[in-house]
């Protein structure tokens, strides 16, 4: 560790600040092809560099390209290229794996970001501490993550939003409704009624909000508009090179050797490597409508050279209704149609049930909370008793909403199936019939009282907010939408469909960083040159409020930025 310490510092002994290393490397006039090579660089696996790290860069002693500042991703980790743009950095080079869709995941979000402490708190009507999101974040996170991390992100939330606004010519940020909050409203620092930390949404000049295409549209204008910028598309970092224990630079997809004074890895999650989810995922997953390039890149390539991975058990959980008319076990796909992220589990006249015939979760409350559910293992019988769930609902249901994938009773796609009677249901999907109707009927004696003693359905600030929001996409032309989330099923026929646990955006495991947005090693040191954000990093707090994709990775991006440039506070 000392001989790491000694590298990272060499600069300074010569009298050079960061900052100035980094101007001064920029190369003028070289393109990312045909460029001709630069001098020679130093022998690899010399004193301070680490086991295995000779071999991940032992053939790059010539480069072909020198840039001050290498991004990967054109998701969160955009942020990491304008500001360092913006606070000089110089030369950067932007790689994004996808031959044609800039912005990967994030461009094809809600476009929502979970912030905290704005200074557009008051003009929301939003009362918050630090130590409220804090004491809240780390519950969230099971007190697992980095507490240093999770202060850097809330210092520094405000000053990224403002930047944003300053760069891109926008107005404010604010919401466009109050029903996605704190997620996990009932942990202690959760704000009341669990509204003010999620979905916050840029405006631009003229007061429109933005959603998640208008966003990275501007944020391509921005790169394209700026010569210090080159972006190359449908090209991806293949490994690092590192050199004196510190990463030098990258070698691409297409041989391109790039030095760079800084690397930021903003590749995205693991959630299409199937090696990886059988690795470190702790339960089987089905769905995922994160970009299908996310093959845990920025993962791998760290592991290759000592960086410390963390939370790799962890996903942005979502639950699926299963689009295949037959039950597949074990097959995962991409896909964005079947997300269930807030309707229809949680409407009045449906409920959820597995194969045992037992309801296992608050069928309205949050995705990515109900998405834990499906991880319980039944030793009786060996299995993950609630994987698949059932749906379920009756035609009280289907006169006031549309059925999953926004279908009616005379238009039924092959996923969802009907029947005339609880019975016929429970052989047709092969869930045990007894306990199916004993469940039904404690349901409905429940449900009539307006109550849930068992789940506390419709306890919550969020179901009401979110029913009241997403009924009005869900609800059929001249139908009035009920104001509870309760309702009784049992009026023929029924309906019922598989749900399974998926993700929304992907994993969220991947990188260690710390309060600087730096890679760490096994020990805990930072590699130097080595930046990691969004969900190929370690993140933040985990699925804390809507827009925590967004709000975490692109945060500690801009966080990362201040850092390469010598900007930070």
């Amino acid at each position: 560790m000392a001989q790491r310490k000694e590298t990272v510092s060499a600069e300074a002994k010569r009298g050079l600040t960061r900052r100035d290393a980094l101007k001064g490397a920029a190369v003028a006039g070289l393109g990312i092809l045909g460029a001709g090579a630069l001098a020679g660089c130093a022998p690899q696996g010399g004193e301070g560099a680490q086991p295995g790290q000779q071999a991940a860069g032992a053939d790059a002693t010539a480069w072909d390209k020198e840039v001050d500042v290498l991004v990967a991703g054109t998701g969160t980790a955009i942020h990491a290229a304008v500001a360092c743009s913006e606070f000089g950095s110089g030369s950067i080079l932007i790689v994004e794996k996808d031959p044609a869709m800039f912005g990967g995941t994030s461009a094809t979000s809600g476009g929502g970001y979970a912030l905290a402490l704005l200074d557009f708190n008051a003009e929301e009507g939003i009362g918050d501490t630090r130590e409220q999101v804090l004491e809240y974040m780390k519950l969230v996170a099971d007190g697992r993550m980095d507490e240093n991390v999770q202060a850097a992100f809330v210092d520094n939330a405000n000053g990224f939003c403002q930047f944003v606004l300053k760069t891109h010519g926008w107005s404010k940020w604010g919401h466009i409704n109050k029903a996605f909050g704190d997620y996990y409203e009932l942990y202690a620092g959760s704000l009341p009624e669990a509204f003010g930390r999620g979905s916050w949404y840029p405006f631009d000049a003229e007061g429109k909000n933005l959603m998640a295409p208008d966003q990275w549209a501007v944020y391509r204008e921005y790169v394209d508009a700026h010569d210090n910028i080159e972006l190359v598309m449908g090209t991806s970092v293949e490994s690092l090179v590192v050199e004196g224990g510190a990463v030098a630079g990258a070698v691409l997809t297409d041989g391109t050797k790039v030095k760079a004074g800084a690397v930021v890895l903003g590749t995205g999650g693991f959630e299409h490597n199937e090696d990886m989810r059988r690795f470190y995922l702790p339960f089987p997953y089905y769905r995922s409508n994160g970009s299908v390039n996310n093959t845990g890149d920025a993962q791998r390539m760290g592991a290759k050279v000592g960086a410390q991975l963390a939370y790799m058990d962890t996903v942005f959980g979502n639950p699926y209704f299963d689009t295949q008319k037959e039950w597949q076990p074990g097959a995962f796909r991409y896909d964005n149609a079947g997300s269930d992220a807030f309707a229809p589990r949680g409407f009045p006249h449906s409920l959820m049930v597995n194969h045992k015939g037992k309801r296992f979760c608050d069928e309205s409350t949050m995705y990515d909370t109900m998405n834990r559910a499906f991880g319980t293992y039944d030793t009786g019988t060996m299995e993950y008793a609630n994987i698949p769930g059932y749906w379920i609902c009756d035609s009280a249901y289907t006169s006031t909403f549309l059925l999953p994938g926004y279908a009616t009773p005379d238009a039924l796609p092959e996923f969802v199936f009907k029947f005339d009677s609880l019975e016929e249901l429970a052989d047709g999907m092969g869930i045990d019939k007894e306990a199916l109707q004993a469940e039904i009927a404690a349901f409905n004696e429940n449900a009539a009282q307006g109550a849930d003693p068992v789940w506390h359905r419709g306890e919550k600030a969020v179901s009401a907010n979110t029913m009241a929001m997403m009924s009005a996409l869900m609800t059929l032309p001249g139908a009035t939408a009920p104001q509870s989330v309760l309702g009784t099923v049992d009026q023929p026929p029924f309906y019922c469909c598989r749900y399974v646990p998926g993700m929304m955006g992907g994993t969220r495991g991947g990188l260690h960083i710390n309060e600087n947005a730096q890679v760490l090693d096994v020990d805990g040191e930072p590699i130097g040159g080595l930046y990691a954000t969004g969900n190929c990093s370690s993140g933040v707090a985990g699925y804390w409020a809507g827009g925590a994709t967004l709000g975490q990775g692109s945060v500690m991006a801009y966080v990362a930025a201040k850092h390469i440039t010598g900007t930070a506070d």
